[in-house]
Parts: C-alpha cells; sequence; structure tokens
C-alpha cells in the first residue's frame, strides 16, 4: 500500500514540475503568433505589445509606440463592434537559436454581433499577408520587424 502511494506521489510531482508548452522554437513563435490573434479579438492591446520588442522597426521607421498607438486605433474603434481574426496559413522559419521569420495570411473581419461566431452578413472583411522577424530576447520570442500587404481572400 505503501508503494502504491509513492508511486501516487511520485507520478503528481512528475506530472506538476513537467515542462508545459511547445519546446521547439517553432511552436513557441506559433504559440506566440496564436495568443496575439486571441488577443486581438479580445481588443486587448497590451498582451500584443509586450510581444513587441522596444526596437521593432516597421515599415518607414515605424516604431514599437507608434505600432502601438496603429493597434489601438483599429482594435478599439467601433466598440460595439466584434472582431474576429483568422489565420489560415503561418510559416514560421528558425534560423539559428535566436532569429526567425514568419510569413501568414490574416483574415480580419468586423462587425455588430454578440459574439464572434455571430457576424452578420454585413461584416467588413479585409486580408493582409504579414511577414516578420522575430528575436529571441530574454528567453522570449519578440516582434523585431514587421511588414502587411492587403490581399484578395476568396
Amino acid at each position: 500500500m505503501l508503494g502504491l502511494g509513492l508511486a501516487v506521489v511520485a507520478g503528481l510531482a512528475t506530472f506538476a514540475l513537467w515542462p508545459r508548452g511547445p519546446k521547439t522554437p517553432e511552436g513557441q513563435i506559433r504559440q506566440l503568433i496564436a495568443q496575439c490573434v486571441a488577443a486581438a479579438e479580445k481588443k486587448d492591446v497590451g498582451t500584443i505589445a509586450e510581444a513587441i520588442s522596444d526596437d521593432f522597426r516597421g515599415p518607414e521607421g515605424t516604431g514599437k509606440a507608434e505600432l502601438r498607438g496603429v493597434l489601438l486605433s483599429q482594435l478599439l474603434r467601433g466598440q460595439a463592434e466584434v472582431v474576429s481574426v483568422f489565420n489560415p496559413r503561418l510559416e514560421v522559419s528558425v534560423d539559428g537559436d535566436e532569429a526567425a521569420t514568419f510569413s501568414g495570411v490574416f483574415v480580419f473581419a468586423r462587425g455588430k454581433a454578440a459574439s464572434a461566431e455571430a457576424l452578420p452578413p454585413g461584416a467588413v472583411v479585409s486580408a493582409h499577408r504579414i511577414e516578420g522577424a522575430l528575436r529571441l530576447r530574454d528567453g522570449q520570442w519578440r516582434f523585431v520587424r514587421a511588414s502587411d500587404s492587403r490581399i484578395e481572400w476568396p
């Protein structure tokens, strides 16, 4: 009986101490992008801003503060509107231990509805190809560069 109890305690301790989440850099980056997509739907600019490196540079020299302002204006306009973000395509390439790039298609839908699952037929939809680079900063992947272009989506 004591042996069974010790085995259960050992099993629980192993489970509690077992590392969670993606272990590969690619998996970590995919998870980070998924968290940013979820944050955009919740209009949570803070979570997205945390994923952006202080030395971020976008098109025409856009820095982190300017990007945060753009995100605020885009996500917080129309408080009664629901924002849905879909990411049907994402490629991630890890370059060594501390650098990576990504390219993906992101479809944004905005409309007045009670929930993201019930966007009305008149919802405004736009699709973008977003490409960028990430660096490992203090053990966390952070966006250091990004650009987007509007694309046609089915």
